[in-house]
């Protein structure tokens, strides 16, 4: 992909839905000032890592993009492929033998086959194994027109999942309904995951040397860059940006 290329298409993209860098901004806490690096493509302005990926994720997802084939077309320009993730509370990950992860594998393979035969094929079976109704006699009388049915709500999740991944050594303090889980200082490239039922508190020395996913949606702490950040993460917080864009 040729220099400016990714830049031009994120521009392009956001200028075609009407959409100004203060509005995409406001939706996913990203400052105007990285807003524009992506667009501009002038990676030192940016912190890097996860952090950039992160970015771009929540750019294309407000943006009704494809996130996976916007990483890829990243990763293409600036030769950063994901890193896998340092789990500093499961240390066992890191030595589980290979073959395990070759069944995981092929479990998941078998997994996805069986959902994909049962969406496409199930309503075929049923059509099969329904019996053809008799002629009516008569000629029926002529239906009511049917209701629409209001969209049902979005359930909410049973649990708060919290994803913590380091991209500068900085120290961290969660506490999960109430409940302290982790206080002490993360490394680069270092990640933790947390659970709660309402909410997690959490706090960093450094607004800037920590990404955070709430159930996937891309968290931001409002602090500036550096500054020290605190953030209450909430099922309020978690709906208001699962919402956005109307």
């Amino acid at each position: 992909m040729a220099h400016g290329a990714f830049g031009e298409r994120l521009k392009r993209e956001r200028e075609m839905r009407g959409v100004g860098l203060e509005e995409i901004s406001a939706a996913t806490r990203i400052s105007t000032r990285f807003l524009a690096a992506l667009e501009n493509e002038r990676w030192h302005e940016l912190p890097g890592g996860v952090f950039n990926r992160g970015f771009i994720r929540a750019v294309a997802r407000y943006l009704g993009l494809d996130e996976e084939a916007i990483i890829a077309e990243y990763a293409l320009v600036t030769h950063d492929a994901p890193k896998v993730a340092v789990w500093a509370d499961s240390p066992a990950r890191a030595r589980a033998p290979f073959l395990a992860w070759i069944l995981l594998g092929f479990m998941v393979l078998l997994a996805a086959g069986g959902w994909y035969a049962w969406k496409h094929y199930a309503p075929l079976w049923y059509a099969w194994r329904q019996p053809i109704p008799p002629a009516p006699s008569v000629t029926p009388a002529p239906l009511p027109p049917p209701a629409v049915a209001s969209p049902a709500a979005a359930p909410e999740p049973e649990v708060l999942q919290l994803k913590i991944d380091a991209v500068k050594p900085t120290q961290i303090r969660v506490t999960a309904d109430g409940v302290l889980k982790f206080e002490g200082k993360m490394e680069v490239n270092q990640s933790k995951r947390f659970e709660a039922k309402e909410k997690f508190e959490v706090s960093s020395e450094n607004s800037s040397a920590v990404l955070l996913e709430l159930n996937g949606q891309i968290m931001m702490f409002e602090e500036p860059p550096d500054a020290p950040g605190r953030m209450t993460l909430d099922r309020a917080r978690l709906k208001k940006a699962q919402g956005g864009r109307h």
